[in-house]
């Protein structure tokens, strides 16, 4: 009788473990969710913001190629989008992916950087006339959609449960 009673307690306790153990990983599981909900949201932001300012600076360059700016308006518009930038890339910084998107996050950081990089290319371009800038801005442009392309799909895998 009191080896039954003791193997009745030795199965509750297990049955208590797993079932703790079990609401446990489910409430893991759902932060992690809700975190990288967050997260994506956070993602989502800076890349429609990195878009906007770019689309902006590449349409004043189209601008000052047309001459339907001034190398000096351009340079302004120039100025404001590069602090803009900067800011998009300490932004990167102060996210807090769930650990699985730390990838992708530092490659779409080093998109946005190699961005900034051909921009300044084509700043200098304004400034001195150099053609060669064009051409090296144009490469450095490839390389940053490279970088970003890398980091969606990255992003996507981990989001799909492709990659842990």
């Amino acid at each position: 009788m009191k080896k039954k009673k003791i193997q009745n307690i030795v199965l509750a306790s297990i049955a208590v473990i797993i079932i703790s153990g079990v609401v446990g990983y489910n409430y893991y599981i759902d932060q992690v969710k809700i975190k990288g909900f967050t997260f994506g949201n956070e993602i989502q932001q800076i890349q429609e913001e990195l878009k906007k300012s770019q689309d902006e600076f590449l349409a004043s360059e189209k601008m000052l190629k047309n001459e339907e700016i001034a190398k000096e308006e351009f340079l302004e518009i120039a100025e404001k989008h590069t602090a803009k930038m900067q800011e998009l890339i300490l932004r990167y910084d102060s996210l807090n992916p769930p650990e699985p998107f730390k990838a992708s996050v530092d490659l779409l950081k080093l998109s946005t950087q190699t961005q900034l990089e051909a921009e300044n290319l084509i700043i200098s371009w304004a400034k001195t006339g150099n053609t060669d800038d064009l051409l090296r801005a144009d490469a450095v442009f490839q390389e940053a959609f490279e970088y970003e392309m890398a980091g969606l799909s990255e992003f996507n895998a981990v989001k799909a449960g492709i990659k842990p």
